[in-house]
């Protein structure tokens, strides 16, 4: 079913960048045109008007006159017309008016339905009028405007197909890549149910037996009890790695109380914290706001969060919940160095971690994945995540998960 889903979405992926690429050729190809069109307008009017001068100017009389042009002209010694002069032509009125004045008119008539360009002039003591019929040149005109169209239908076309060949060529490996990383993820997390599932039940085993144990001190029993429920938290972040491999699946959302889910991350958090000797607190007034999430990515999100605090703390981490109307900020601070100016900027990269690897055996590789996994989070949430150093004149740094209200 993913082999099928992934191959319709190559294809739907494909046919959309074959589209998009035909609609960037159609508006090439309308500006190209329009503009090639617009020049050829003015070339092909440009050659009429240097026609018809030269006709009138060239000529004395009408037998001289060139293919497509047809010429009347006046003199002392009478008139000669060309044959075949459209009904209504040559324009008497138009002669009439030069040669009283002298003056050279140009005019656009039309004549059974055919539109003519006439030019009159007067030239020494004769006056010549030239007709062009402009049915050829609107026939030429309209030649060339449907080869630009067919031209266009073509491009755009094989544009599209090209695109879309190209674009399922480009998007394969992608594709392939986000397939094999799904396969990865589904992989592993099936591999890790089955000792996950036993080491829960082992836990809730135990804790069941020393429960009934009256040797045993509280102590003890809550740890046991957070070992049960570090497990059920490992159980639900694995059927939501699960639940993204699969794409026929989406993560349900649900109430989530930020400040019991705080304290429930502190309680996870303060046997690290602990053993690093720092002080983990959470600031009164921190239960209530609610927002609408998932449960297990906000909780990975916080976790990362103190984590980060524990490991560059010196001493001390708060966390505080600040609601307002429309959306809950948790602010984590740590007593540590600070960040730095050049490291700020790339700090929710993936892989970018500038803390130098510990020198005790056995201690935990840092893969700058955590601050990330934050980021990622605060973004599906449509929130944001931010970081500055202390302004209370104290060294460390202030993280800040900004997640809205309302959601979805």
């Amino acid at each position: 079913m993913k082999a099928v889903g992934d191959a319709a979405d190559l294809r739907r992926t494909s046919v959309r960048l074959g589209l998009q690429a035909g609609a960037l050729v159609v508006g090439c190809l309308l500006v190209v045109g329009a503009l090639l069109f617009v020049v050829y307008e003015r070339a092909a009017d440009a050659a009429a008007d240097q026609l018809l001068s030269d006709t009138t100017s060239n000529i004395d009389a009408a037998s001289e006159a060139p293919p497509g042009v047809l010429v009347v002209v006046v003199g002392p010694e009478g008139r000669t017309i060309s044959p075949g002069m459209p009904k209504g032509l040559p324009d008497e009125d138009q002669i009439a008016a030069t040669q009283r004045d002298g003056k050279t008119r140009q005019v656009d008539i039309e004549r059974g339905g055919d539109t003519y360009t006439v030019r009159t002039v007067a030239v020494g003591d004769r006056v010549t009028q030239a007709v062009l019929d402009q049915h050829e040149a609107a026939e030429e005109r309209g030649r060339i405007l449907t080869a630009l169209l067919i031209a266009g239908v073509v491009g755009v076309l094989l544009a599209a197909l090209v695109a879309a060949w190209l674009a399922r060529r480009t998007v394969r490996p992608l594709a392939e890549t986000i397939a094999m990383q799904r396969r990865f993820v589904a992989d592993a997390g099936h591999e890790l149910r089955t000792p996950l599932t036993l080491l829960s039940t082992r836990a809730q085993l135990l804790s069941r037996r020393l429960d009934r144990d009256p040797s045993v001190t509280d102590h003890v029993l809550a740890d046991v009890e957070g070992i049960v429920g570090d497990t059920r938290t490992l159980s639900e972040i694995l059927d939501e790695l699960l639940s993204a491999a699969d794409t026929r699946t989406q993560t349900q959302w649900t109430s989530v109380d930020i400040g019991g889910l705080v304290a429930d991350v502190a309680g996870s958090t303060a046997a690290t914290a602990e053993k690093s000797g720092v002080t983990l607190t959470v600031t009164p007034g921190a239960s209530g706001p609610a927002i609408e999430g998932s449960s297990s990515a906000l909780r990975r999100a916080l976790l990362a969060l103190l984590e980060n605090a524990v490991g560059h703390a010196r001493s001390a981490v708060v966390i505080a919940v600040r609601a307002s109307a429309d959306r809950v900020d948790i602010q984590v601070t740590d007593d540590g160095p600070g960040i730095p100016k050049d490291v700020a900027p790339r700090l929710f990269d993936r892989f970018s971690s500038h803390r130098a690897e510990a020198p005790v055996p056995g201690a935990p590789r840092h893969y700058g994945l955590g601050l990330a996994l934050v980021a990622d989070v605060a973004a599906n949430h449509q929130g944001r995540v931010a970081v500055a150093n202390r302004t209370d004149g104290q060294s460390g740094a202030v993280f800040t998960l900004t997640l809205p209200r309302r959601t979805r």
